[in-house]
């Protein structure tokens, strides 16, 4: 062993293999008390048995929550529920004061024109079908002037 600390270095022992050869823990005490009836090794094995079982019944003390009672990072705070769905919430009609209305009302007649605009007739298969050829010929020409424009 090395002398100068109390940490042994394996390579300073030169009598490892009578080290090796000796016992380093005392026999059991089953084996010097000699032979034991069998209603004894029963008897110990159930006491050995209801110790453990004690022992594991009995709740272990937590130090860190029995120093402090209240438990950490409790909030009283519930956020309130939200319901998450795809289709878009139902707008509640508004009443207004009959008094903010005249305020609102102007001489110009440009209110008729956005409610006929709002009600327009839905068309009809020709009508659609002359719309989609106009739009499908207009945006052809947009492709032509740019490629002509980069080539």
């Amino acid at each position: 062993m090395s002398k100068k600390g109390g940490v042994p270095n394996a390579w300073d022992d030169d009598d490892w293999v009578s080290k090796a050869d000796t016992p380093t823990t005392a026999p059991e005490a089953s084996q010097t008390e000699g032979k034991i009836s069998k209603k004894e090794r029963r008897a110990r094995q159930a006491e050995l048995n209801r110790k453990l079982w004690e022992e594991a019944e009995t709740p272990k003390e937590s130090y860190f929550f029995e120093t402090r009672n209240e438990v950490p990072l409790k909030s009283e705070f519930k956020p309130a529920v939200k319901v998450l769905s795809r289709k878009p919430a139902p707008t509640v009609a508004v009443r207004t004061d009959p008094s903010n209305g005249l305020e609102k009302l102007t001489l110009d007649d440009e209110d008729d024109e956005d409610e006929e605009d709002l009600i327009k007739k839905p068309l009809t298969m020709e009508e659609r079908q002359l719309k989609a050829q106009k739009e499908r010929e207009e945006k052809q020409k947009k492709y032509e002037e740019v490629r002509q424009r980069l080539f």
